[in-house]
């Protein structure tokens, strides 16, 4: 039973939805939904950047997912009978007997962390060495529910510095660990299992599975993919999965392109409307796939954001009604002198503008927070497309809107890599700042670029602290 009266906590909802088996029902209760009000929600409140007005509030994705209700009803809200899976036996069996690198990746409810733990059972039981990590000991308690013999578990940093010996590696949910750890198990344990969870309330594993296949292609051509697709708790084809799924776009995936897509003169910039994408599910569907697919993780309050959240901006570049490439702009700065002095003395850290706040307090610029900026919160270009300019195409419309709208700089902030670090200074962004801790999904410092657009924030970006900081 889940109240959304007192605020509806889009990624909570998503969870509990899935701890239901056969035959249990999903009670939603909500105000009117012709008055359900996203003011006040804890959830939605969140995303309001400090100082925020009460004319910010919005309620498209409450009013989507109220209209989805109505238009969309579902039996009962109901899970469907317990069924069972043979496929889960099969990749118990493949990961018993593989002897390369094996991808393996599921939907939420699929057994999969079942399957491991049978899987590192069976190993044991023939005399194999099992090693299992994950990003915490709590992640993987269903894997030691189901090992008859339970394998040797070490979280990520003290496997690497240990290196006990094994035969055989399994690590369970890998989009949470940063590819360049895994690169190093996958060094050191040839015969490694790498589970993932694809779609789920935390976080699309869509984005990372792709990156990291595509390093294991370079590292380990001959490794293999299972995937489990038939629910162990309810029956394929459930109502409330497929309900889920479809109001929280967790079942997105990248839309392919026409067959021999070619770049033209037809290629156009278009600012989207949130009011009319909210009410456009086809368009959604195709620009939050492209966003999932490019990012390493997403999560269904990321989609609430992006609808919600107050002075964003969606822009892409289209050819034919297909999304070639978008982008996600976030208006920062503009704070008061008071507070702006506050930050740079290290007393206040107010939620939102992160790179203002950065520039003012880790970079040491007085006043920079009062400075306005648009900040560069996503970018993507589709696969299909990637090295033909799009992306630089696209970025030079994002400058021209800022300057537009009247934002001293453009700025991003991104997990540092050469290839980036190139793509963003062609398009004339300074550094100015590298974080001193990795990120935690790709396993890079943060890197803090900006390009300035008036003559405050070309003064801004020709600051000797900007202007020192180099790649390390």
């Amino acid at each position: 039973m889940f109240d959304a009266h007192s605020g509806f906590a889009v990624n909570a909802f998503a969870a509990v939805s899935g701890t239901l088996r056969g035959g249990g029902v999903f009670y939603l209760l909500t105000p009117p939904l012709d008055e359900w009000e996203v003011f006040p929600d804890p959830d939605y409140l969140r995303f309001l950047p400090y100082p925020w007005r009460p004319d910010e509030v919005t309620g498209r994705f409450l009013r989507r997912l109220a209209r989805m209700l109505v238009e969309r009803p579902i039996p009962a809200l109901a899970h469907s009978r317990d069924s069972h899976s043979m496929r889960q036996s099969e990749a118990v069996e493949v990961m018993a007997t593989a002897v390369v690198p094996l991808v393996l990746t599921a939907d939420r409810g699929r057994g999969k962390s079942a399957a491991l733990g049978m899987a590192a059972s069976r190993l044991l039981g023939q005399g194999s060495r099992v090693v299992l990590t994950a990003p915490s000991r709590a992640t993987v308690e269903s894997v030691f529910r189901h090992a008859a013999n339970p394998p040797v578990f070490l979280a990520p940093d003290d496997l690497l510095q240990t290196l006990p010996e094994a035969e055989v590696l399994m690590v369970d949910e890998a989009a949470a660990i940063p590819v360049p750890l895994l690169l190093k198990m996958l060094e050191h344990y040839p015969r490694c299992v790498f589970s993932t969870t694809l779609h789920g309330y935390e976080g699309s594993g869509r984005g990372f599975a792709l990156r990291f296949q595509q390093q294991l292609e370079a590292h380990a051509p001959g490794w293999k993919s299972i995937r489990l697709h038939q629910p162990i708790r309810w029956a394929e084809n459930d109502p409330l999965e497929h309900f889920i799924h479809q109001a929280l776009l967790l079942d997105v995936d990248l839309a392919p392109l026409q067959a021999g897509k070619r770049l033209g003169d037809d290629v156009a910039y278009r600012r989207l409307d949130r009011d009319a994408l909210a009410h456009n599910e086809a368009l959604l569907r195709q620009l939050f796939g492209l966003l999932v697919t490019a990012h390493y993780q997403t999560r269904p309050s990321d989609l609430r954001q992006m609808l919600d959240a107050p002075d964003i901006s969606i822009h892409v570049l289209e050819q034919a009604g297909e999304i070639l490439a978008v982008a996600v702009l976030s208006r920062e700065g503009g704070l008061d002198a008071a507070l702006t002095t506050a930050i740079h003395a290290g007393k206040r850290r107010p939620h939102g503008h992160p790179i203002p706040q950065t520039l003012t307090f880790h970079a040491g610029i007085r006043g920079a927070a009062q400075l306005l900026c648009e900040r560069v919160m996503r970018i993507a270009v589709h696969p299909e497309l990637q090295g033909q300019g799009l992306g630089a195409q696209l970025l030079e419309c994002l400058v021209k809107y800022a300057e537009d709208s009247g934002a001293d700089y453009i700025g991003v902030s991104y997990a540092l890599t050469p290839a980036l670090l190139r793509f963003w200074e062609r398009a004339g962004f300074v550094l100015a700042r590298i974080g001193h801790r990795k990120d935690s999904a790709s396993g890079s410092c943060s890197a803090v670029q900006i390009r300035g657009l008036t003559a405050a924030g070309k003064a801004l970006a020709d600051q000797p602290t900007v202007q020192s900081t180099s790649p390390v």
